[in-house]
């Protein structure tokens, strides 16, 4: 059963059909939202037996706007652990902490297969021979793995400072990587005057693509019902173009008309100082976001000078969701990120900014002790080596013989 209805336009009265191919409203320029009918989903539910299904992101497909169940393109994303860590919580101080973690659940290792994979499958309907985006590594690196997945071509447009392991990542599955000089706000603009040539048959999972939003949402649905017996108080998000934290709140929303959530948990948007335009214009009480200088980074993936529409949204679901909006110094950013190490999690630096924007938000006074967080983990470690490279002690020494083996250990005995 299909309760996907069509698209409706973000900026003006225009809607169309479930057919319809398209990123933009090409009446006004505004972004374009699926809609589904939730009445008739919430009065089926019971018969969708949802429980029995796998946990991937498929198993909430009757709110995706996919039109044929056939063309699903999936690597089995989804499923992501929820950990429970009290040294965080009592960190924090705050009752609970859980750390969804992205980067050690999805095919390609970051939060980007959830909506890519929605993407190839509307490519795939749409009958697209090659998948195409603009990425900082994580999106280029999960284009190329489902367009493998689906058969078809991929080409990647990346900033020339992305780091190697994301380039060889991409280029592994089978992608055509065109490196950009340039920061990705650049990038971006160039690779939207590319297709706007009409010269390349692409499908677009860029940052105006519809669709592919629609698979952040599951963010929501995987919290509203692993953790429906301790709901969280508030979710910390990385954020650059601020899809996810959009789309997190729409699927909350679903949730709660579909009876499967109470609301949401305030939603909150981190971000390096380096580059920070949500910060900025949450903070100064703005309804709009103006793009702000990029500065150097170590979260280089998070470095979007100028979100656009998406930013203005973002604001008004963190808002909607009496969330906020917190800016980290590199130096915090890379101290959660060790902490997280020191707890077994192996993320990209990037992805730690959500436990140290919690920290900030801690320090502030902002938390209480009665809260539960959950801090979304959104990308693997393995995703940049040279940044790691650079933060551990190789032992420069090597044990030639037992006597060598015993002498070294015998300095780690207090470890016993």
């Amino acid at each position: 059963m299909i309760y996907f209805t069509g698209l409706r336009c973000t900026r003006c009265p225009e809607r169309f059909p479930t057919t319809a191919d398209l990123l933009r409203c090409p009446r006004c320029s505004g972004l374009l939202d699926p809609r589904y009918d939730l009445e008739r989903l919430r009065s089926d539910l019971p018969g969708l037996r949802l429980n029995e299904r796998l946990p991937t992101i498929w198993k909430w497909r009757e709110l995706l706007p996919v039109l044929d169940l056939s063309k699903i393109v999936s690597l089995g994303e989804g499923g992501a652990p929820f950990l429970d860590l009290p040294p965080l919580a009592s960190r924090l101080g705050v009752r609970r902490v859980f750390v969804l973690n992205d980067g050690s659940a999805m095919p390609s290792g970051s939060l980007k297969d959830r909506s890519v994979a929605v993407a190839a499958t509307k490519a795939v309907e749409f009958g697209y021979p090659v998948l195409s985006c603009d990425s900082t590594g994580n999106k280029a690196a999960s284009v190329a793995a489902y367009a493998a997945r689906a058969g078809i071509g991929s080409v990647v447009f990346v900033p020339h400072e992305t780091p190697l392991p994301k380039i060889a990542q991409a280029l592994f599955y089978g992608a055509r990587v065109i490196r950009v000089r340039g920061h990705f706000s650049e990038v971006n603009a160039l690779y939207r005057r590319l297709l706007a040539t009409g010269r390349f048959r692409w499908y677009d999972c860029g940052t105006d693509n519809p669709y592919r939003y629609e698979g952040k949402k599951t963010y929501a649905y995987d919290v509203a019902t692993a953790l429906a017996e301790t709901f969280p108080t508030w979710i910390f998000h990385p954020a650059a173009g601020c899809m996810s934290i959009v789309k997190m709140w729409k699927g909350f929303e679903e949730m709660k008309q579909l009876g499967l959530a109470p609301g949401s948990p305030a939603l909150v948007a981190c971000q390096p100082e380096a580059c920070a335009p949500i910060v900025k214009a949450f903070e100064a009480g703005e309804r709009r976001v103006t793009a702000v200088p990029k500065g150097p980074t170590v979260a280089g993936a998070l470095a979007f000078a100028d979100p656009g529409d998406l930013g203005d949204q973002t604001l008004e679901a963190i808002r909607n969701s009496d969330g906020l909006a917190v800016s980290v110094s590199d130096e915090a950013l890379l101290a959660a990120w060790r902490d997280l190490g020191r707890l077994g999690i192996f993320s990209e630096p990037s992805g730690a900014i959500s436990l140290a924007g919690a920290l900030e938000a801690s320090r502030r006074g902002q938390l209480s002790s009665d809260d539960v967080v959950v801090l979304n983990v959104t990308g693997s470690g393995f995703k940049d080596f040279e940044t790691l490279r650079a933060h551990v002690d190789v032992p420069p020494k090597i044990a030639e013989s037992f006597e060598d083996m015993l002498e070294a250990a015998s300095a780690l005995e207090e470890l016993s």
